[in-house]
This record gives structure tokens, C-alpha cells and sequence, in this order.
């Protein structure tokens, strides 16, 4: 009778735990998924803004070196755009109006460079020697480069139906990461180059602001911009021979750019080939 109790509770022991365990014992074990995923990501093409003004004597410092790192990294890297400002012939209403949306109160003078918006401002220049300037504004690149992109732009431009304007920018800005995105604009600027000192893609037009709704991720944002200025060289070269008894090849430049309204970060940057 004891051998039969203890046989009996034997048993019972085994159907409890088995009860306890569940199936989990005949099945396999299920882990649950990581939800903190790493965002998806791309290279970021770092836009760099130059405020320059034609009697200024240390902007053309600040132009040689920022202008050799250009043809040093390439546009899929880095572009550069001098904005002139306070009447020195080149400048726009435009290109003053977006200094000032910068500076606001705060200190203002020429040269003063805007990498990626507000993400960082360096004014003046950082020592009296090229080379110090040079190392100054390519560890400033650098540094930027490292931080990837949550947005992804596309743009392609075609021949306007009429004569004039003579082009539109078409394309998309999608989200590429796992964050929705608020406070976008997507914005853009033509400029011009001419093969004299302060006068690399020195910006011409700034398109207006085109607001984007809060951007979620995978979703794409669509523009277009039609460039108000002619993009015809007719009209320089007429005027370039008028001065100069000579006519002066100009190339024409176009960016794209997505920017975050409240911080005034630039997020994102694209050259239009």
C-alpha cells in the first residue's frame, strides 16, 4: 500500500508541473522582437552657407577655403553657397531677408558661415592664416558628415513648355527613418558662378518655403518649384560684353534643401545635376 501511495504522488507531482509548465516544455520557445530598431538612414550632404559682402577684407579668405574643400569633397558631400549681402551688387532682397531670419538680434558681420542651418554657426574667421581656416571649416564639415540623414530627396529638372522660365524642379522628400518628422519645409536656391574671386554659385533666387505635413516613416513628400529668373546666359553675356568688351562662360547651380522651421536645422541637402 505504500509503494502504491508513493506511486500515486509520483504521478500527481509529474501532472502538476506539467500543469504549471504548460505547453512549453513540448514546444518551442518563442523570443519576443526587439521594437528599438535602429533607424533606417542616408549619407547627409551637408549644405554650407557663406554670407559675404563685397568690401569685406576677410571674406575672400573664407571663400579660397571653403571654395578648395567644394572641389574637394563634391556635391554629393558638400555644397556651397555664397550669399552676398547689403548692396554690394550681388546681393538680393532674398538673401538678405534670410540672414536676417538667422541672426535675428544677434551679432552680425561678414564673413559668417552656416553649416546645415543653426546646426552650426562660425563667424569672422577662426586665425589670421588660410591654413588654420581651412582645418577650422573642414573639421566643422567632417564632424557634420558623420550624423546620417532621416530624409532621402530626389529631384530631376525639365524643360518649362513655354520659353520662359526655361525649367521646373520636380521631386520628392520621403522619411526614412522610424521617427515621424514635424516642422519641415522643403526649399531651394539658383545660383550662379562666374570665374571672378567671392562669385562661386553666388545665389540669385530662393524659392519660397513649401510646408510639409507631419512626415511618417516611409512617406514621401512631393514638390515643385519653377524658377522666377531667367536661366539663360543671354542677358549676363550681353551685360558682361557691354562692361568688359568680352563675353564670360557662367555656370548655374541648383539646390534643394529640407529644413526644420522652428530650430532652422538643415536636414538634408541635394545638388540638381
Amino acid at each position: 500500500m505504500k509503494i502504491n501511495q508513493r506511486i500515486s504522488i509520483f504521478i500527481f507531482l509529474i501532472i502538476f508541473l506539467l500543469t504549471l509548465s504548460g505547453n512549453n516544455i513540448f514546444t518551442p520557445r518563442v523570443f519576443a522582437q526587439n521594437t528599438d530598431s535602429t533607424p533606417n538612414t542616408v549619407p547627409r550632404t551637408v549644405l554650407v552657407e557663406l554670407f559675404v559682402q563685397g568690401s569685406c577684407l576677410t571674406c575672400p579668405t573664407a571663400e579660397f577655403c571653403l571654395e578648395d574643400l567644394a572641389y574637394e569633397y563634391g556635391t554629393s558631400k558638400f555644397i556651397l553657397v555664397q550669399e552676398h549681402l547689403w548692396g554690394d551688387g550681388y546681393d538680393t532682397a532674398e538673401t538678405n531677408a534670410r540672414y536676417n531670419w538667422y541672426v535675428g538680434d544677434s551679432k552680425r558681420g561678414t564673413p559668417d558661415v552656416f553649416i546645415d542651418g543653426l546646426t552650426k554657426r562660425l563667424q569672422g574667421l577662426s586665425c589670421d592664416c588660410v591654413e588654420g581656416n581651412y582645418e577650422c571649416y573642414k573639421d566643422a564639415i567632417d564632424e557634420e558628415l558623420t550624423r546620417p540623414s532621416f530624409l532621402e530627396i530626389s529631384a530631376s529638372k525639365t524643360p518649362h513648355p513655354n520659353s520662359l522660365p526655361n525649367i521646373i524642379i520636380e521631386g520628392t522628400v520621403k522619411n526614412v527613418s522610424d521617427t515621424p518628422l514635424k516642422d519641415l519645409a522643403v526649399c531651394g536656391m539658383v545660383g550662379k558662378e562666374r570665374d571672378k574671386p567671392g562669385l562661386y554659385n553666388y545665389i540669385q533666387e530662393i524659392f519660397p518655403f513649401k510646408n510639409i505635413p507631419l512626415l511618417l516613416p516611409g512617406a514621401t513628400f512631393s514638390f515643385k518649384f519653377i524658377p522666377e529668373i531667367s536661366l539663360s546666359q543671354e542677358n549676363e553675356a550681353a551685360k558682361d560684353k557691354e562692361n568688359n568688351n568680352e563675353d564670360e562662360e557662367e555656370t548655374l547651380h541648383l539646390v534643394i534643401f529640407v529644413q526644420n522651421l522652428e530650430t532652422k536645422e538643415v536636414l538634408q541637402a541635394l545638388y540638381v545635376e
